[in-house]
């Protein structure tokens, strides 16, 4: 059986509990992995077991140990990550496991195309539900984003559809972002002013994503200042944009492939290459702290660490220069 992405809500339940998700857009492979982990959560799957390339031979004797649930009695979700090429044997023989009230299988892949005339793909069509990601038309991705936007007024929804479908027509990564910027917002303000996001006083904080991955500390720091002086209910926002950096850098330092880590990670393609340049720059000995950094900003911009605003800012300062300074 297969369905598309924004149809999964009328076939979850029909599946026999095993999903394979694939497809070209890593946004609605994502959503779809999450919708399927949230409804079953609420069936009672509250646990999860992630499998990736390194386990592939012990597929079979995991299924099996986890056919009654898991050690603890609890229902499990039983997560496999193929990383790409050929779909291995071990995966194409989970399609002969029959149906178990104690497990649902999730599988993952990256590959683009699938053909309907392959063995195991007719295995799978009997025996799982695919799910099929692949890149939007214009008026599927309007759709999308306004169930993405499910947190505005319906007064102000078509707006921001239109607003962010024409700034980013055909790039679900940079509307997500968007939409997750939105949301931190909203947080804040209980109602939105149109102009928010999109204008920023003298400069945007999108700008400092720039700044920062250029290597750029005085850009950097001005744009900072800038924000702080005329716009510093943004505070939240540049924190969320550091932390996208901070922790987009970790990913792609984890990866063999560099270029490949950051496109996984949704950096768009005129991005990427600025930031290779940063990555290299920089380790994981002196990344990694950062996170911690970034969290302690989050809940500092939030008014939850017991810190002034002046404090705040001085700390943002210094985040800036330290992820600058090559």
């Amino acid at each position: 059986m297969k369905c598309e992405s924004l149809a999964l809500a009328k076939y979850i339940d029909k599946s026999p509990g095993i999903f394979f998700i694939y497809g070209e857009e890593i946004v609605l492979q994502n959503y779809a992995k999450d919708f399927i982990n949230d409804f079953f959560k609420k069936e009672g799957f509250v646990e999860k077991k992630i499998i990736t390339k390194k386990d592939f031979h012990n597929i079979e004797k995991i299924l099996i140990e986890n056919t009654g649930g898991s050690l603890f009695g609890s229902k499990i979700i039983i997560e496999i990550i193929h990383d790409g090429g050929k779909i291995p044997k071990e995966i194409v023989d989970i399609f002969k496991f029959k149906e178990s009230k104690n497990f649902i299988i999730l599988i993952k892949s990256p590959i683009k195309k699938i053909s309907q005339s392959t063995a195991w793909v007719k295995k799978m069509n009997e025996s799982a539900l695919i799910i099929e990601c692949n890149k939007l038309k214009s008026f599927e991705e309007k759709i999308w984003l306004k169930s993405q936007l499910d947190f505005i007024s319906e007064n102000n929804v078509r707006k921001y559809v239109e607003i962010i479908s024409n700034l980013f027509p055909g790039n679900l990564v940079a509307q997500q972002n968007e939409v997750n910027l939105l949301k931190l917002v909203y947080k804040e303000n209980e109602q939105i002013n149109t102009n928010l996001i999109f204008d920023g006083g003298e400069f945007s904080p999108y700008e400092l994503e720039d700044k920062i991955i250029e290597l750029d500390t005085s850009g950097a720091l001005r744009i900072v200042k800038s924000i702080h002086k005329n716009d510093d209910h943004y505070a939240q926002l540049l924190v969320w944009i550091i932390g996208k950096i901070v922790n987009t850098t970790v990913v792609a330092m984890q990866n063999s492939d560099l270029r490949k880590g950051l496109e996984n990670a949704g950096i768009w393609s005129n991005k990427i290459s600025s930031y290779t340049t940063f990555v290299r720059s920089n380790s994981l000995k002196k990344i990694i702290p950062l996170q911690k950094k970034v969290y302690e900003l989050d809940l500092s911009s939030k008014g939850l660490a017991g810190k002034t605003k002046d404090q705040f800012w001085q700390e943002l300062d210094n985040i800036v220069i330290k992820l600058t300074a090559a």
